[in-house]
């Protein structure tokens, strides 16, 4: 049996150690030895560019954080007009190396493409920086609304970062937010914030059965 072999290590700001393995040709990401997201079950992943990327006008600007392993950002180029541009945020920079290394022929190279524009930071520095920027912001920093392995990214999830993301989004504009697991009692505080909201449960893999994740899915009011 062939053993998993680490490829590359790092720490994110708050601690917590991310690990790149690999075994048999496939690729998984670990945060405190815990699996994140793997090469082998992304469907997700792909479906939550396409709920808020499948309607875009000419021009339009999407803003993605978290970079994972690729997938939501290949989606989102997948859907983009020509003249459109994608702002990928990511805080590790090994997780952008990763990208560019042996991860990116699993996604077809999406930071290659000259629609993508990559920032390296909090990307709740860049939501409070933006002002009616965004067509769509797609969110895959975190375990959901519970925040599991970065307590910082809870933030975006309370009344004052669902505030943010909304001012951040043009009149319109969505929002799409990755979860492990339910939080029965999110939609409601989108609503509360000025959001159209709705959740969807997909499958981590095509096919019948399997793990299931939640997209939470806000339209700006």
């Amino acid at each position: 049996m062939k053993p998993w072999i680490t490829i590359g290590e790092a720490v994110s700001p708050d601690g917590t150690r991310l690990e790149l393995v690999e075994h048999d040709g496939e690729y998984i990401i670990k945060a405190d030895d815990l699996p994140l997201m793997s090469t082998r079950m992304h469907h997700s992943e792909v479906e939550l560019a396409r709920v808020v990327c499948n309607k875009l006008k000419p021009g339009a600007r999407v803003m993605i954080g978290g970079l994972g392993l690729g997938y939501t950002l290949r989606s989102a180029l997948d859907l983009l007009p020509k003249d459109g541009k994608v702002v990928q945020v990511e805080l590790v920079p090994e997780v952008i190396e990763w990208n560019k290394g042996p991860l990116g022929p699993f996604a077809n190279h999406p930071l290659n493409d000259k629609r993508t524009e990559l920032v390296q930071n909090d990307v709740s520095k860049v939501i409070r920086g933006a002002r009616n920027e965004y067509d769509s912001i797609i969110l895959d920093v975190d375990n959901g609304p519970s925040a599991l392995v970065d307590e910082r990214n809870a933030w975006l999830y309370t009344d004052y970062g669902l505030q943010a993301i909304r001012g951040a989004l043009k009149n319109g504009g969505r929002v799409a937010i990755w979860s492990a697991g339910d939080e029965p009692r999110f939609t409601s505080r989108m609503r509360r914030n000025g959001f159209r909201s709705e959740k969807r449960q997909v499958q981590t893999h095509r096919g019948k059965g399997g793990i299931r994740h939640i997209i939470f899915i806000g339209r700006k009011t």
